[in-house]
């Protein structure tokens, strides 16, 4: 083999590699690219994007993954106030619109409620408006890993201190 060919055969080997890890790029980019897409579908961006919530309210989208849960029917009956049941995409949706200062306070205080009055984890957080994309971001995270962390064995203090160690939180110990 020739220098030439050797040299040829590093280039393509270092190409190969490009080529596989932009490939792995390219399908992170267009999944997160796919569920900003639905977010702004699902918060009726088709026609323009909604008025924004009064000052002092947060607008946000609750998801139960479950199907056909016996305490969906409790929640339909009554749903938390502010909150409207809507199944039209075939997910347990919650659109709500409630006081509060922060967004993930509002949203926990949601959640709570719900897990307490229909013992019900909803599983999923979406956007119903252009507000606070980052807080909907971790939000939705911290949703999901709650509800897939209590089927792996992780509990809720397991999860908090994780985030406080991660985090650099002085009471990572605790």
């Amino acid at each position: 083999m020739s220098g030439c060919d050797r040299e040829r055969a590093r280039c393509e080997a270092a190409l190969e590699g490009f080529f596989e890890v932009a490939q792995s790029w390219e399908f992170e980019l267009a999944w997160k690219l796919c569920w900003l897409e639905k977010d702004f579908a699902d918060a009726g961006w088709k026609g323009g994007p909604p008025d924004p919530p009064p000052p002092g309210w947060q607008r946000f989208t609750l998801v139960h993954s479950g199907e056909d849960d016996p305490r969906h029917d409790a929640i339909r009956a009554r749903p938390p106030q502010g909150c409207e049941v809507d199944e039209s995409d075939g997910c347990f949706t919650l659109h709500c619109e409630r006081p509060g200062g922060r967004l993930l306070d509002v949203v926990a205080a949601t959640c709570a409620e719900i897990r307490d009055e229909h013992g019900l984890m909803m599983s999923g957080l979406g956007a119903d408006g252009p507000g606070e994309r980052g807080a909907l971001n971790v939000g939705r995270r911290l949703l999901m890993a709650a509800d897939r962390g209590r089927h792996v064995g992780y509990s809720v203090d397991d999860l908090a201190r994780f985030l406080r160690a991660a985090g650099g939180a002085d009471d990572a110990g605790a």
